[in-house]
């Protein structure tokens, strides 16, 4: 990456944005979110939800990792800080690249956490195996409740969200299809 180049998720999008002449309101539009948030997450104010990373590359026709991939700068690979969202944090375990489908991240859900607003949906499959803890996964209005050791596997176009109605934390390892 070059030194000139913008380093942070949300300045990295601002200028593939800006490259398509885009506006704010126009692609928060596309991808399904607020304007409102859409700044805050180029202002770097939120990371976002792995969906609307998804959501952002496909609206503004990128690789769909090109939001997801470690900072090559600060020689990390794999080792970033977890990302965290209002609902849950997650690290990347897998570099993500052209010609690969999937990619798998651990995700760390707070005990006693619901999930509140739009649900995600991305393109392909998504498998979701807990590690530790208890998690309620809805898709498309329909509640799976799993345990330790359980995993579930979804159509992730379909509307989606974890919660944690546990009083300890849950982990999750999630493995996504992307076509």
């Amino acid at each position: 990456m070059d030194k000139d180049e913008p380093k942070s998720v949300g300045q990295r999008i601002k200028l593939a944005r800006n490259e398509r002449d885009l506006s704010v309101q126009e692609l928060a539009s596309v991808a399904g979110c607020s304007a409102e948030y859409m700044e805050w997450v180029e202002d770097g104010q939120v990371i976002p939800p792995v969906a609307l990373l998804l959501q952002l590359s496909k609206a503004l026709q990128l690789d769909s990792g090109t939001f997801l991939k470690v900072d090559d700068m600060l020689n990390q690979r794999f080792e970033e800080a977890d990302k965290r969202t209002k609902h849950y944090s997650y690290q990347t375990l897998t570099p993500p690249e052209t010609d690969k489908h999937l990619m798998a991240f651990s995700v760390t859900v707070p005990p006693k956490t619901a999930h509140k607003g739009v649900g995600y949906r991305h393109e392909g499959e998504e498998l979701v195996y807990v590690l530790s803890g208890e998690l309620e996964v809805v898709v498309d209005q329909e509640k799976r409740s799993l345990a330790e050791k359980e995993s579930y596997r979804f159509n992730s176009n379909l509307d989606h969200h974890f919660s944690n109605p546990g009083d300890v934390e849950t982990e999750l390892l999630v493995v996504l299809y992307l076509p």
